[in-house]
């Protein structure tokens, strides 16, 4: 008798404290159930709060995290949705002005309005407009195919010397009217496996970047080989960008501050950086005001 009198205490106790159990369970899913309601309103900031020894504590845990991580992704989605916007809206005035310069020029030459000895004047200017803005579609398209990453690489091993050789042969008439340049390239074949389309934009947005902001009066371009790695140096001497700027000239969007003027779409030296990041390469710039910036390009072998 005793030892069922015992029993039927211990099973008491037991089933007391299951169905304890099961009402603290009860009532905090009921409790995690309201904040799932808030959260589906989109509250995001809610959280699932139970005792550690709760069953459904891991649940909750759970539901914490990928509440979290829905958040994180919507603070991303809202960020580049309005740089999108500002992009848009950025290429959109920069395209205005040469467009408007181009139509203007077409439209006088077109209505009789110019003389014979002014017409070739106005159709090199339309020329070097459309040439504008070809440059900022070309642009755009670059870095849209980066952003969705459509952007294919070909790599090849070619000889670095003589493609950069062919490159800066193209950008001298542009540099002499303004510019003096000292080019220092090797004269013996280094040879690296690179994406010559994507190689040929990053030198040509990083002279673009001196010719058109620098405001200075010379530049230089140093092609080398240190510890089986290219390095390709580029600097200018103009007016430089400030420290405060510095670390941000690679942000897409980013124009620079006054030291260096606001010209241009805030594309080309974030294109540079994605170009050489799929070389696994690294880009770096340093620079002081009144004394000109150097961009510093590495690239594995």
């Amino acid at each position: 008798m005793l030892v069922m009198s015992i029993i039927c205490a211990l099973l008491a106790i037991v089933c007391l404290y299951l169905i304890a159990r099961l009402q603290k369970n009860k009532q905090q899913i009921n409790q995690a159930m309201a904040v799932l309601a808030d959260i589906s309103e989109g509250n995001l900031d809610r959280k699932m709060v139970v005792d550690e020894s709760s069953d459904i504590a891991e649940l909750c845990f759970r539901m914490n995290t990928i509440v979290a991580e829905i958040k994180l992704q919507l603070s991303g989605l809202q960020v580049s949705e309005s740089e999108y916007r500002k992009l848009i809206t950025s290429l959109s005035h920069d395209v205005r002005t040469p467009l408007a310069s181009l139509i203007g020029y077409l439209e006088a030459v077109n209505d009789g309005l110019v003389s014979e000895e002014e017409k070739p004047y106005y159709l090199r200017s339309s020329q070097a407009k459309a040439f504008e803005l070809e440059k900022y579609i070309d642009t755009l398209f670059e870095w849209v195919k980066l952003e969705s990453g459509e952007r294919r690489y070909h790599f090849e091993t070619v000889d670095i010397c003589e493609l950069l050789r062919e490159i800066i042969s193209e950008w001298i008439p542009r540099m002499e009217p303004q510019f003096t340049y000292d080019i220092q390239i090797p004269e013996k074949e280094l040879e690296y496996t690179i994406d010559i389309a994507a190689f040929r934009r990053i030198v040509d947005n990083l002279l673009e970047n001196s010719l058109k902001h620098s405001q200075g009066n010379k530049i230089s371009i140093k092609l080398s080989e240190k510890n089986q790695q290219l390095q390709l140096e580029i600097a200018d001497n103009g007016k430089g960008i400030s420290e405060q700027s510095l670390p941000r000239i690679f942000d897409r969007l980013y124009k620079g501050d006054e030291a260096r003027g606001s010209k241009g779409n805030g594309l080309g030296l974030a294109i540079v950086k994605e170009l050489i990041a799929a070389h696994h390469g690294k880009i770096s710039a340093s620079s002081r005001l009144g004394e000109g910036t150097k961009f510093l390009l590495t690239l594995p072998e």
